[in-house]
């Protein structure tokens, strides 16, 4: 018996190790995200193009009497424009502001003032600029705010370059630091400002220059192990541990509802590389925070809006975007800047709309016309009537021009019309974008989305499938199901009473039938032991009791039951609606037996070793067939689960959850009173030796991945050596 028991037991845990690693291997991937809401964004129509690049020699600072090495920019930080189409530039090492015209030649330089006192001022290492809109502003002027950052104060001057007033360091236990890397202004006045070294926030003052305080914290998170070891620290240990201190923001603008915009280049790359398909605003590198900090921005794109999503799983470390400004465009359109330093460096720009879907990416790093050495800071400009984009350059000292093309303009005019509700119009332009890039699924959603506002759901159904838009979807398929129900309402209630009554009258027969086997003496047929499933699942006590000593099941019936599980999963698979699976994503029927099998394989195994040694009385077949009928209830939950979701909307998708949940709750609850009554244990000691056994299926599955590891070592070897052989023979 002994040497039976060992043979099982080494034969189950080879099987084991095989359909582990089969198991592991089948499931491993190395995805890497990639766009597909604008195809390839290098390889799709241009957005913008570049025109002139402007340094020096074109700002043409000699008009202004500057002379020597003073005419060429010094590491320059920040651009900005007005209404009026004015460029301003931050020159940091110049310590000085440098204005330009539309046309990019020079209007003024801003590099001394004379204060409230009457004493002439310098500025110091600036960092940012911002420039209120006449036309947007409560009151309806025109200022300059510059961010003295190694004076740390700010200076505001006239529309007209004169000095107006300086803001100091508030007088707050609050602010240690007053070095400033950028601000911007809303309407109304009040001032958001940020610095690397504000942890945190943004600080917000008011129009007067007094301190209101903090809003828009970054969180700060801490791993399981780490707080798990904060647990076994002393008072002592926790104060002198380093700190874990929110990540400060590195820049920020504010559109012209007063909502702003703030981007950040610190966060840790693996925290943000998750952030890109779980659009976590929590890690992302931009967010939208509205007067009272709290983050607003909509991310119905595709990946969250953070740049770069073409980073490998394996290594997202030098993959991952790193944002450091941001440019408020037309229509609910923003820019942002990407200047990561990675080994494959890019100058990249990516424009989303107010949604957060991608419009276009553009840019590159390199000597050429267009792309950059050292983007850093980038900004809208309008002139007569064309919406130019700006990119200063710090490394060569110069900025350029980019145009929009006719892609660029089609695109604008069309979300321009969408947000007015021009449906009819906006459709127009969605057709011309799709002729110029059919991959522009944005293009798809934008008809979809007309189609709906006009009635037409079936065809807004259609262009909607193209962009694997499921939301909208959604609402055009429930339009749709609602002219269905109203034509086939009474059928469909016949149909469903029809089916309760069967299903009712089946379990009567079922329970009939079960009752007449119970009294039956010798070998159940087939076709009873399958029937008194629909015993046991709904009195587990009775019914693992004669499934055991009455021989009421058998090792076919369990197959049986194993296999239909796996065709219920397999179909699940395969015939999901469109709503839960849009891209028609499916998996074989061989991953199905392995996603069913080796955990059952591995409970069996891992139980049956456990309760060998602490007395259980159910031996290996007990415990599969107890195993497997226990996996009865998954069947018709998991069956009509699927079916529901080719007749429910996207919002009723918890029922779909629920259902499926059941069936899980229902076969773990089976599971653990089926073990408890083949083993005749107690209840506390049944709880033991289940949790045990989730323990040993994991040292069993690490086992079986290290020895299949090893194998694979050895056969790589083997056949090194062999190749070696042929090689010098």
């Amino acid at each position: 018996m002994k040497n039976k028991l060992s043979k099982i037991l080494i034969l189950s845990l080879i099987l084991v190790m095989v359909f582990g690693t089969v198991y592991a291997s089948a499931f491993e991937s190395y995805d890497t995200y990639t766009y597909s809401i604008d195809g390839e964004p290098l390889k799709s129509p241009t957005a913008y193009t570049p025109v002139r690049e402007v340094d020096y020699k074109d700002m043409d600072l000699g008009r202004l009497g500057v002379t020597g090495t003073d005419l060429k920019l010094k590491a320059p930080t920040d651009v900005v424009t007005d209404n009026e189409g004015n460029v301003y530039i931050v020159d940091r090492e110049n310590n000085r502001i440098v204005v330009l015209n539309k046309y990019y030649t020079a209007k003024a330089i801003i590099d001394t003032y004379v204060d409230d006192y009457g004493k002439t001022q310098t500025f110091s290492s600036p960092n940012g600029i911002f420039v209120t809109d006449p036309t947007v502003s409560a009151n309806q002027e025109k200022f300059i705010y510059i961010c003295d950052t190694e004076n740390e104060r700010i200076v505001i001057f006239d529309e007209y370059f004169n000095y107006s007033r300086t803001i100091y360091k508030p007088e707050s236990a609050l602010v240690n630091d007053f070095k400033l890397d950028a601000i911007a202004v809303d309407k109304y006045g009040r001032i958001f400002a940020v610095s690397k070294q504000f942890q945190e926030g943004v600080i917000v003052l008011s129009n007067e220059g007094d301190f209101t305080g903090f809003i828009g914290a970054q969180k700060v998170s801490y791993s399981v192990l780490e707080m798990v070891w904060r647990n076994f620290q002393s008072k002592e240990q926790r104060q002198n541990q380093v700190k874990n201190l929110s990540v400060a923001y590195n820049n920020i603008t504010v559109d012209t509802d007063g909502f702003v915009y703030v981007t950040n280049d610190q966060l840790e790359a693996s925290k943000q590389f998750k952030a890109i398909k779980s659009k976590s605003a929590e890690n992302s590198p931009v967010k939208k925070l509205n007067s009272a900090g709290n983050e607003i921005m909509k991310r119905n794109g595709f990946f969250d809006p953070g740049g770069e999503v073409a980073v490998s799983t394996i290594s997202p470390t030098n993959n991952v975007s790193k944002i450091i400004d941001i440019a408020i465009g037309p229509n609910g359109s923003w820019t942002i800047l990407d200047n990561a330093k990675a080994k494959d460096a890019r100058m990249r720009m990516f424009t989303y709309d107010q949604n957060g879907n991608l419009l276009f990416a553009f840019g590159d790093k390199g000597d050429l016309l267009g792309q950059g050495q050292n983007f850093v800071s980038i900004t809208y400009q309008e002139v007569d009537g064309v919406t130019y984009l700006i990119a200063l350059d710090n490394t060569a000292n110069k900025f350029t021009v980019y145009a929009p093309t006719a892609y660029c303009d089609t695109i604008m005019k069309a979300l321009e019309n969408e947000n007015l509700h021009n449906y009819s119009e906006s459709i127009k332009y969605w057709q011309e974008v799709l002729t110029k890039n059919n991959n522009f699924d944005l293009a798809y959603i934008g008809i979809g989305k007309a189609l709906y506002s006009q009635g037409k759901f079936d065809e807004s159904m259609e262009m909607l499938s193209k962009a694997y838009e499921t939301a909208q979807y959604s609402k055009a398929f429930a339009e749709t199901r609602k002219d269905l129900l109203g034509k086939w309402l009474i059928p469909l209630l016949i149909l469903i009473i029809a089916l309760c009554v069967g299903l009712v009258k089946f379990l009567g027969w079922a329970k009939k039938k079960n009752k007449a086997t119970s009294l039956k003496v010798g070998r159940k047929t087939y076709v009873e032991e399958l029937l008194f499933v629909f015993h046991l699942v709904f009195h587990p006590f009775d019914g693992f009791w004669d499934l055991k000593h009455e021989k009421r099941g058998s090792v076919r019936g369990g197959l049986t039951i194993m296999g239909l599980t796996i065709l219920a999963f397999f179909y699940q698979s395969i015939g999901k609606g469109y709503i839960f699976n849009p891209r028609d994503t499916y998996s074989t029927i061989f991953v199905q037996i392995l996603a069913v099998g080796v955990p059952v394989l591995l409970w069996c195994v891992g139980n049956w070793c456990l309760t060998t040694l602490f007395e259980g009385e159910g031996g290996f077949k007990d415990i599969f067939i107890a195993t497997s009928y226990s996996l009865a209830p998954l069947i018709p939950l998991v069956i009509v689960s699927t079916i529901l979701t080719n007749v429910l909307t996207a919002t009723e998708g918890s029922m779909v959850n629920l259902l499926v949940t059941i069936g899980y709750v229902w076969v773990a609850f089976l599971l653990f009173f089926g073990m408890l009554v083949t083993h005749d244990y107690a209840l506390g000691k049944n709880v033991l030796i289940t949790i045990c056994t989730i323990v040993a299926m994991a040292v069993i599955m690490f086992v079986a991945i290290l020895f299949s590891s090893l194998v694979m070592k050895m056969v790589t070897f083997v056949i090194a050596i062999i190749k070696e052989i042929a090689n010098r023979a």
